[in-house]
């Protein structure tokens, strides 16, 4: 039976440092670079002492793209451990065996499925920089257009976090702050909606007896918010909190810190939208079946535009 192994998913979106953005796409690119280095050694690109190649391509009908990066150090041996076991022996040799003939071993990998400058990614012993490195070089190599290489893949902040919200509903809000930062907030937000923890803040001062004090004393509140599920009323709890969730999104500040976690898994903050997920998918080696891993990259394309989280 093949195993399953746990990987993330996660969203970035290629945000571009030119004159004229909407001029241009990560999949535009993507294609004209592919139509030019057709074959897999003409995608080849080398960085120190690796190899990074686009192993897989594949479009579909919408304009998307599937990838498979592969990133490899030629003619470098792996560790290896003995399989003998010897009942007297008190340790183990490591050593190194080189790779088969015509092969190398495989330093890591990444799936891509982007569509325009929406981009999922699931690696495996690679960062989200190596796949923004090599798509730029392979847009160098390719030479298509000049601009083609300035862009990032970016953390996002501005999805429509309020529609997926009411898409995937509210599993926790995770609210937190100093209780010195809560009382000048409670004290800031005359005629404002008032934060909960800033209530929290000053009914705990006035408790003390100081329910105006200005001083730092280096409390912290933290309020975790979530439905019990053993308790009857849980659809009314879950409206509630939902509710609660949009409300700390309409009525945040720039010194406000909570966390916000879709029933999805993903976690939305005041600056950015954690965008991910985790998924199983059948394993291969030390990487992941190639065709399950672009499939679950494009279930979770499909559930934030479903969302509506897409159409910033």
């Amino acid at each position: 039976m093949v195993e399953k192994r746990e990987k993330t998913v996660s969203y970035r979106k290629a945000e571009w440092f030119i004159p004229n953005p909407a001029s241009i796409h990560l999949a535009m690119c993507v294609k004209d670079a592919a139509a030019t280095c057709s074959t897999v050694s003409d995608r080849e690109i080398p960085r120190d002492s690796q190899s990074l190649r686009l192993a897989s391509i594949k479009d579909d009908t919408e304009g998307g793209f599937y990838l498979h990066i592969v990133v490899d150090t030629p003619g470098e041996s792996a560790s290896v451990v003995p399989t003998h076991k010897k009942t007297s022996a008190q340790e183990l040799r490591v050593s190194t065996a080189p790779p088969p003939t015509n092969m190398d071993f495989m330093d890591g990998d990444a799936f891509v499925y982007l569509r325009r400058n929406d981009v999922c990614i699931c690696t495996t012993a690679l960062t989200d920089s190596t796949v923004r490195y090599y798509l730029s070089e392979l847009f160098r190599k390719a030479k298509i257009r000049q601009d083609s290489t300035k862009f990032e893949l970016m953390k996002v902040s501005n999805l429509n976090k309020i529609a997926l919200i009411h898409h995937q509903g509210v599993r926790e809000i995770e609210l937190n702050s100093t209780i010195y930062k809560a009382t000048a907030d409670y004290n800031r937000r005359t005629g404002q909606p008032l934060g909960i923890l800033s209530a929290i803040a000053h009914e705990m001062k006035a408790v003390l007896g100081i329910p105006h004090d200005a001083n730092e004393d280096a409390l912290r509140v933290s309020l975790t918010l979530t439905v019990d599920k053993r308790r009857r009323g849980i659809a009314l709890g879950e409206k509630r909190l939902e509710e609660l969730a949009v409300a700390t999104l309409k009525n945040t500040s720039d010194d406000d810190d909570f966390v916000i976690v879709t029933k999805n898994g993903q976690k939305i903050s005041r600056t950015e939208l954690f965008m991910r997920s985790k998924v199983k998918v059948d394993g291969f080696g030390k990487s992941i079946d190639h065709d399950k891993a672009w499939k679950e990259l494009r279930v979770f394309y499909d559930a934030l535009a479903d969302a509506g989280a897409l159409e910033a």
